[in-house]
């Protein structure tokens, strides 16, 4: 029986569907069988940021509409066979889309793989409570800054209140330089100020971008440390102990004495 996990973030911009998409990847290449399912109806992009776009000729709705099964729909990554596609519909808005039949595919997709990552939609709208109620875990998205970090704990408050889901934080574009300097605080310190367990962080690169624009995933693009953060975090999520890089840990407030 697979798990799913909703990845949200509370604004746009912090490179969720980055994260997912190479998430995805990562897993699948550990040998998993996993489904990224693109649940932003009527602005799905993780086709392109995988390089898919041309291979899609089904949709989730066309699933829920009886025009295709589960498995027709589920488009298979051309270099990674144990990585599926489920698309967003295109020419759709959440609202055409019903909690309870979403809830039925994600329930049958569980029979068929490991992993279901949903690609949630940012903010906290109709289109993300559409897909909550399929889910087991939570994943939040959040760049280091604070305008993202205070959307984060809102839709962590909502994820618990409304579903009791704990989420767990990933942090993106994390900048060794500015913590060093004291520019910007460490994931362990920004984990714990959230009161939110965390799963990893990505550096920041200019090598994921450049990724984007040639639709490769950040577990593809030339930099080495981002592959490594990418694939470290997948394997915690397959529920391996793996450490955290040294720098990313609490620093604790001197004592008194």
């Amino acid at each position: 029986m697979g798990r799913a996990y909703l990845i949200v973030s509370g604004k746009g911009g912090t490179g969720k569907t980055t994260v997912s998409t190479s998430l995805a990847l990562a897993l699948a290449r550990m040998g998993r069988q996993v489904l990224l399912f693109d649940g932003d109806v009527g602005l799905r992009c993780c086709d392109l940021l995988m390089g898919m776009e041309d291979l899609i000729v089904y949709d989730a709705g066309d699933v829920l509409e009886w025009r295709c099964t589960l498995e027709e729909a589920a488009t298979p990554h051309p270099q990674c066979q144990t990585l599926r596609l489920l698309s967003a519909p295109q020419m759709a808005s959440p609202g055409d889309m019903s909690k309870k039949a979403i809830a039925s595919l994600i329930a049958e997709a569980r029979q068929s793989y490991d992993d279901i990552l949903i690609d949630c939609p940012a903010g906290i709208g109709r289109g993300l409570k559409n897909v909550w109620q399929a889910a087991d875990e939570a994943i939040l998205v959040a760049t280091p800054d604070d305008a993202s970090l205070r959307a984060a704990e809102r839709v962590s408050s909502l994820l618990f209140e409304r579903r009791q889901l704990h989420a767990g934080l990933i942090l993106n574009r994390v900048d060794r330089f500015l913590i060093g300097v004291k520019e910007e605080k460490r994931p362990g310190d920004i984990a714990a100020a959230l009161d939110l367990p965390l799963i990893g962080g990505i550096p920041e690169s200019y090598d994921v971008y450049r990724g984007i624009l040639m639709h490769k995933t950040a577990l593809e693009c030339d930099a080495a440390n981002v592959r490594r953060a990418v694939t470290r975090i997948a394997r915690r999520l397959a529920g391996q102990n793996v450490r955290f890089p040294r720098f990313y840990h609490v620093i604790a407030p001197p004592t008194n004495s």
